[in-house]
């Protein structure tokens, strides 16, 4: 009896064990049920933890896409900050805090002056006292003193052999002859012949004075003549004589070559044109081509 005791002891051992078991090892089909759905647990569970993440994310995306435009504007006031710094200083340097003013208000307030201290005192100029500054020039000018040097030579030779013509041609005061300026205000100047040279009687008057033809003829120049500076010169017929008259230093011509006057017309105006150092009129006359005293051939006909 004691020795079968063992046994059944062992026996019911073993049955309590095989009844502690899980039941899961007694039923496969049970625990193949229970894995699927701890997998769909475990699925559920990573899907709502996807979702959780993608919550989380959309919030971060849209703080970025908001620090873009923020960006930008911390950027544009950064740059309009800058501009101010710089312009408005500079805006206000130059106003220097002023009202507007227009070009000749600031040229009344601030004129400029140049001052010049000189004792030298200002001279009208003329064409005469043009220098020449070209070659070209240059040549024209010694070739005119050339020719006037040689008029001026034939004159003081063909003097003394014309001293002895008649000078009378018509009746005084008959109008033929006329006297080339209003005498009343003439103060007369060199004469004919003068220093061996002078061709010509110098008549003084005011500037712009009136000349006249003193004989009926046609212009042969009138305009710049060599050193009589602007002049006219008549051809005239005189009872049969040829007689040619000059008026030279004129400021002003007023006739044109080819013209014909009368005696009397004005033609010109008195100057200081060419060689000359003062107002006057240089008045020749030549009969026949020889030259005569001027004055006392006016005289002798203009009366």
């Amino acid at each position: 009896m004691s020795a079968e005791a063992p046994e059944d002891d062992l026996a019911e051992q073993n049955d309590d064990s095989s009844a502690g078991a899980p039941e899961a090892a007694a039923n496969p089909v049970t625990s193949r049920r229970s894995m699927r759905e701890l997998a769909r647990t475990a699925q559920g569970q990573v899907t709502r933890t996807k979702t959780a993440v993608v919550r989380a994310a959309r919030p971060a995306r849209a703080g970025r896409s908001f620090r873009k435009p923020l960006r930008s504007v911390v950027i544009l006031s950064m740059v309009g900050g800058l501009v101010a710094t710089v312009a408005l200083p500079a805006y206000a340097a130059f106003n220097g805090g002023t009202d507007a003013a227009t070009i000749e208000q600031v040229a009344a307030e601030n004129p400029q002056s140049l001052v010049v201290a000189s004792t030298v005192t200002s001279a009208g100029l003329d064409r005469g006292s043009y220098a020449a500054t070209t070659p070209e020039e240059v040549e024209k000018k010694k070739a005119a003193e050339a020719a006037a040097a040689r008029i001026a030579a034939a004159g003081s030779a063909a003097s003394f052999s014309a001293a002895n013509i008649d000078l009378n041609m018509v009746a005084p005061g008959s109008g033929a002859v006329r006297w080339p300026l209003d005498m009343s205000q003439i103060r007369v100047g060199r004469g004919f012949g003068a220093d061996g040279y002078h061709q010509g009687v110098d008549l003084l008057g005011a500037a712009g004075t009136p000349e006249f033809a003193a004989a009926a003829g046609t212009v042969r120049v009138a305009g710049w003549y060599y050193g009589y500076g602007y002049a006219v010169v008549l051809d005239s017929v005189i009872n049969g004589q040829s007689v040619t008259t000059l008026y030279g230093h004129m400021t002003q011509t007023l006739v044109n070559p080819g013209d014909y006057v009368e005696a009397g017309q004005i033609i010109g105006l008195m100057g200081s044109t060419g060689s000359s150092t003062a107002n006057h009129l240089h008045f020749e006359v030549r009969i026949g081509g020889g030259l005569v005293d001027p004055y006392a051939w006016l005289q002798a006909n203009a009366g």
